[in-house]
């Protein structure tokens, strides 16, 4: 997990994904090709933790032999950058849509088939003042 300055406090975290282009995947793979493996690979889970000060986005990736996690690299946003986090229902999917104060716009999705609405959730947090 992210290394949270002591001041922080982690309010609220979930994993995701995003919808990978299949011509991603293939781009990936002609590369890594020729490359031998050096080129690495199509990053698609993330963890979303958000903490009294900040919004931390952890890309995942899993070690080759054996598969556990490593974390691949850490975004960090303010939460005065963040512009906009809407949370879209589509069937067992909540679609998370962040948009920074520099107009960064990503996607991502979250199995909600348990009907738990972490991403509204998180939603929620993020509209309420800060708490420091």
């Amino acid at each position: 997990m992210i290394n949270v300055s002591t001041d922080e406090y982690i309010m609220f975290s979930f994993k995701s994904h995003k919808h990978i282009k299949p011509s991603n995947v293939i781009v990936n793979i002609i590369t890594n090709i020729i490359s031998e493996g050096i080129a690495g690979r199509v990053i698609n889970d993330f963890e979303l933790i958000l903490t009294n000060e900040n919004l931390y986005i952890e890309a995942l990736g899993y070690w080759t032999w054996g598969g556990l996690t490593e974390t691949l690299y850490t975004e960090k946003f303010s939460r005065e950058d963040i512009k906009s986090f809407e949370v879209t229902n589509e069937g067992s999917e909540e679609l998370i849509t962040l948009t920074t104060t520099n107009d960064k716009k990503t996607t991502y999705v979250r199995d909600n088939e348990k009907k738990d609405n972490l991403g509204l959730i998180m939603a929620e947090l993020l509209s309420k003042p800060q708490e420091n």
